[in-house]
């Protein structure tokens, strides 16, 4: 009798809910990495909203009490996935890196921004998760975000634009491209707002 009453309870355990057991291993080989991207297949699902400690949990199939290992609340969770959400963008930083005329830093931002784009409407409220979470832009510290834009002003840097000059012109784009996100117009507009914004971006750093 003892034997099938263990039986029984390793049966119910085996359902929808991990067990302790699974649930454990697999919440101590968590990473920020799995962490941040378990959480943007939440967001595209349910949107920024959606994204709780819970709903995270089941994501990674382990249990709620383990993930404050790794974040400690919902609060350094969203911090978390503003600075990290932008892995999906390595690429983009190896381009950034071959990048060798003024020419060439407006075709990669501009490609860039267009995914960028797409990137936020996949994943609802994340732009506004950017503006509000990520810090600032002139101390964006580190993850995934912090590495692009480091690329991107370091790339206009290496061409001679002056550190400041280069801040500006970044920080000018990305608050641009966040407007235009929030503004959910059409794709003709997003590019022709974007077409004559690299238009003022050339005159001022051919001058």
């Amino acid at each position: 009798m003892p034997a099938r009453r263990e039986g029984t309870a390793a049966g119910a355990s085996s359902g929808d809910a991990p067990s302790r057991d699974s649930s454990s291993h697999a919440a101590a080989g968590l990473t920020v990495a799995a962490i941040v991207e378990a959480a943007l297949a939440v967001i595209r699902g349910a949107g920024v909203s959606g994204l709780t400690m819970r709903s995270l949990a089941e994501r990674l199939a382990v249990r709620a009490p383990s993930l404050y290992h790794h974040v400690r609340n919902k609060d350094e969770l969203l911090e978390l996935v503003a600075r990290n959400a932008f892995d999906a963008f390595a690429a983009d930083r190896t381009a950034y890196a071959e990048v060798r005329t003024l020419d060439d830093w407006i075709a990669v931002t501009t490609s860039g921004s267009h995914r960028l784009r797409e990137f936020y409407a996949e994943h609802p409220g994340l732009a506004a998760l950017i503006q509000a979470k990520a810090t600032p832009y002139r101390d964006v510290g580190d993850g995934s975000r912090a590495a692009l834009v480091r690329a991107q002003i370091e790339a206009l840097v290496a061409l001679g634009v002056p550190e400041n000059t280069a801040r500006e012109t970044f920080e000018t784009i990305a608050h641009w491209t966040l407007a235009a996100v929030a503004a959910d117009g059409p794709d003709e507009l997003f590019g022709a707002g974007l077409d004559l914004l690299m238009l003022g971006v050339r005159s001022r750093l051919s001058s």
